[in-house]
């Protein structure tokens, strides 16, 4: 049975609080943020995979060999088309992409979900939202350090909404 996949990097209890408090009072949006829960970068989104691209593409994350790194989060974005308001990092280190790179095109050779548009890592605060929100003050930066990366799957629940759950983890080196 094909479940909805995606490899991402997950945000600590820390970083959440302090998106969250900073939402809260210096950001005026018109519909309420993404979940906190579900917050985290995407490295590669992969769509509906069967249980033996899966296998595959566990096995393929588990050999990669990029030492861990950190992340600094002091800036946002928004793209109008979809209406995502967004926390970018910067500078983004090439471990970023030595990680996201190789698992965008082994999902591509397994005929998975193929991105168009060049990796634009970011966390999504906002979906669907008209106009770009009012920031009255920008969030204090912030430092994620990434130790690990983790195979989401991606699902609705009727009580909870959409649910990310880390359904294997990979520690970097």
């Amino acid at each position: 049975m094909a479940r909805r996949l995606f490899f991402g990097i997950r945000l600590d209890t820390h970083s959440q609080a302090h998106i969250n408090a900073w939402l809260r009072t210096e950001v005026r949006a018109r519909k309420a943020p993404t979940k906190m829960e579900n917050w985290h970068l995407t490295l590669a989104f992969l769509g509906q995979v069967e249980a033996s691209q899966e296998t595959d593409m566990v096995a393929f994350a588990r050999q990669l060999k990029v030492p861990t790194f950190t992340l600094n989060f002091a800036r946002t974005g928004y793209w109008s088309g979809n209406g995502i308001f967004f926390l970018r990092p910067e500078p983004e280190p090439p471990q970023l992409s030595a990680l996201a790179e190789p698992l965008r095109d082994m999902g591509a050779a397994q005929g998975l979900h193929c991105d168009r548009l060049p990796f634009a890592p970011h966390i999504t605060l906002l979906r669907g939202h008209k106009g770009e929100p009012e920031v009255r003050s920008s969030i204090t930066p912030f430092t994620l350090s990434v130790t690990q990366f983790h195979l989401y799957h991606s699902y609705r629940c009727d009580s909870r909404g959409l649910i990310y759950e880390p359904v294997q983890s990979f520690d970097l080196v």
